[in-house]
């Protein structure tokens, strides 16, 4: 979202200030753009994340630039420095809710650590922190329905529906490519199967492998897996000795990205608690049917047997069933109606001018 949101900002001549963590304090001014990264440690087992502390570096920026809007992307300490500066100047703070917090972060992990009685208790206490915090924010952004039932649900009254867009233009179908799929190790007659995403527990990318593995042999299937994070050595040990997977890091360049995409054949993904699903809606703008599971924003992304199938959470048997029963003429009916879809509801220009208009609305 911020690349594209900064590249509508450098076309519009819109003042932006990037604050981000990274190794060392820096700032680097590029027309209308602005970035400033805060020295901040790396967190333990999260791979490159950084945990961004140092609330009195960023208000001596936010006092520095001062900006009409702050969007704060995290729950922790930042949309408090932010709402602490709002006291002392004017400034729209906008709570951007990217995740189900209470639900993905907490009662998911600890019931399989400390059982479901203390998840619960666990998340009702979350989600009273959630209400807190989001009360005081002028406005809050649910990048998709169900965040935003979420939220009302929460008791924060102020949320608003602003769904993510998708750069239609890098990601489409036109990208399909015989030797990206050579470089997969599948044929032209092969079915690729991919997932694109960060590895770890929440992403659930271990049920894709599981449906993958319980796939008939005749199917001549192949999988892809993108992207890097705490189950990536545990990814590339699974498919060790299997020609049939390649497991690849974090594909950084969009246009690369995209090609991998709709040089595949169906899009996988089994994240129970997914808030928007933007992985999902870049492949199905490159034509791609999606195979995902019926919870969270998966049923807003994915019209079941329309534009792919969804199933349940956690289940590795009936996903690899619907990828194994359904003919590929249907999938790829299927992944021409998501792109037809993705085309008339997503886009990031439309994304941009509505959150424009509600903050001028402020």
């Amino acid at each position: 979202m911020l690349h594209a949101q900064r590249d509508w900002c450098r076309d519009h001549d819109v003042q932006h200030v990037l604050i981000v963590p990274g190794p060392d304090d820096t700032v680097t001014r590029d027309g209308p753009l602005t970035t400033y990264t805060v020295a901040s440690p790396l967190l333990p087992g999260a791979g490159a994340y950084r945990l961004l502390y140092r609330s009195r570096r960023v208000l001596r920026i936010l006092r520095d630039e001062m900006p009409d809007v702050i969007e704060v992307h995290c729950a922790y300490n930042l949309p408090w420095t932010a709402l602490w500066h709002r006291r002392r100047h004017p400034a729209v703070v906008s709570g951007v809710y990217m995740t189900d917090l209470p639900v993905a972060y907490v009662e998911a992990p600890l019931r399989t650590r400390m059982g479901r009685h203390i998840a619960r208790a666990a998340r009702r206490i979350t989600e009273r922190y959630v209400r807190a915090l989001y009360s005081r924010c002028d406005v809050v952004i649910a990048i998709s329905p169900v965040m935003r039932d979420r939220l009302l649900e929460m008791g924060v009254s102020q949320a608003l529906c602003v769904p993510l867009g998708v750069d239609l233009a890098t990601f489409t179908p036109e990208r399909r490519s015989l030797d990206v799929r050579t470089g997969m190790g599948a044929g032209a007659d092969d079915l690729v199967i991919a997932y694109a995403g960060r590895l770890d527990a929440e992403k659930r990318p271990d049920i894709v492998f599981d449906a993958f593995d319980l796939l008939p042999a005749d199917l001549n299937a192949r999988l892809v897996i993108a992207g890097d994070g705490p189950m990536r050595s545990m990814m590339e040990q699974r498919a060790a000795g299997d020609h049939r997977v390649r497991v690849l890091p974090f594909v950084q360049n969009r246009a690369e990205m995209a090609a991998l995409l709709a040089s595949a054949d169906i899009y996988a993904s089994a994240m129970a608690h997914e808030t928007f699903g933007l992985s999902v809606v870049e492949a199905q703008a490159c034509g791609l049917p999606v195979v995902g599971v019926r919870a969270g924003a998966m049923v807003d992304r994915v019209i079941d047997g329309d534009t792919g199938f969804l199933v349940e959470p956690g289940s590795a048997a009936k996903m690899a069933q619907r990828i194994a029963d359904t003919p590929r003429g249907d999938w790829r009916l299927m992944g021409a109606r998501a792109r037809r879809r993705v085309e008339a509801e997503f886009s990031w220009r439309r994304t941009f001018e509505t959150l424009l208009q509600i903050y001028r609305s402020r």
